[in-house]
């Protein structure tokens, strides 16, 4: 039995000491059949008593286990709320959604140390310094909750800051998307012309084209562009894009274009500098081959 004492319990040596050396005094008077007793308890009570000490030892490092990392939540929590005020924009979305987590962990500890607080009452309700200690505990739970209570209008307050930018930003997104398809819309019309070539006579019929003025005897007048030109009847190019025209080699352009400014590649001209060349919309060539 004593050997069963000493391999199986886990009491503090003294106390061990002790029972043996009661357990030998007491035996001397007692029969070989008689079970050994200490203060009225047998041995496998209190071996039991010390398995439950050891666990309520145990329960009582876990509670202030979870207690410091509640501390550690509470402390985030506020150096994120002091954050946040100076922030902006998605860094103030970001810490928004930390002080969240925080929020959901913080009571997920919380719920944790009220029920091994619970537990340890149960296990030692008649351990004044324990309990009393456990009052302390939960005092310090309780001021900690108190303080985050005071801190949930802030907080809810953050929380529709952080829902006013997040409108805010999908507006500024839609409108800079609206710009851009603005800017994109001027720049393609900014870089649109048209261009036609053809016979004298057909673009004359078609009136893209008209004679002014005449030469010795009525003949030879000068080709001027129409004057009501129609976009439908010409070729429509990006200038951005389009460098080279289907221009044969003989050619006159009726239009202010400056023929200086093309020149002769395989399968008609190359446009050399298209800002100063594009100096009207209509750029009208009649092809004299």
């Amino acid at each position: 039995m004593i050997s069963t004492l000493l391999g199986s319990a886990k009491l503090p040596i003294q106390i061990v000491c002790i029972v043996i050396l009661a357990l030998a005094l007491t035996s001397c008077d007692k029969k070989e059949d008689t079970p050994l007793t200490y203060e009225g308890k047998s041995m496998e009570q209190l071996i039991a008593e010390n398995a439950e000490l050891e666990a309520l030892s145990l329960e009582k490092d876990r509670l202030m286990s979870e207690l410091m990392q509640t501390s550690g939540f509470i402390n985030e929590i506020y150096s994120a709320m002091e954050e946040v005020k100076s922030a902006s924009g998605e860094e103030r979305i970001r810490i928004l959604e930390k002080i969240r987590g925080l929020s959901d962990s913080l009571t997920a500890s919380q719920q944790i140390i009220k029920a091994s607080s619970a537990k340890i009452k149960q296990m030692q309700s008649n351990a004044d310094a324990l309990t009393k200690k456990i009052a302390e505990l939960e005092k310090n739970v309780t001021a900690m909750k108190e303080q985050m209570l005071s801190k949930d209008t802030e907080i809810e307050q953050l929380k529709a800051d952080a829902g006013i930018i997040s409108q805010s930003r999908d507006q500024f997104k839609e409108q800079a998307n609206q710009i851009a398809g603005e800017k994109e819309r001027i720049e393609v019309e900014r870089s649109t012309y048209y261009y036609i070539i053809g016979k004298a006579k057909d673009l004359e019929d078609r009136g893209i084209i008209i004679e002014e003025g005449s030469g010795f005897l009525g003949i030879g007048g000068t080709f001027v562009p129409g004057r009501n030109l129609n976009e439908q009847d010409f070729i429509r190019i990006d200038a951005r894009t389009v460098r080279m025209l289907p221009i044969p080699d003989k050619y006159q352009i009726i239009s202010s274009h400056n023929p200086k400014l093309l020149e002769k590649v395989s399968g008609g001209m190359s446009i050399i500098d298209p800002a100063k060349f594009w100096n009207s919309k209509f750029l009208i060539i009649i092809d004299k081959r």
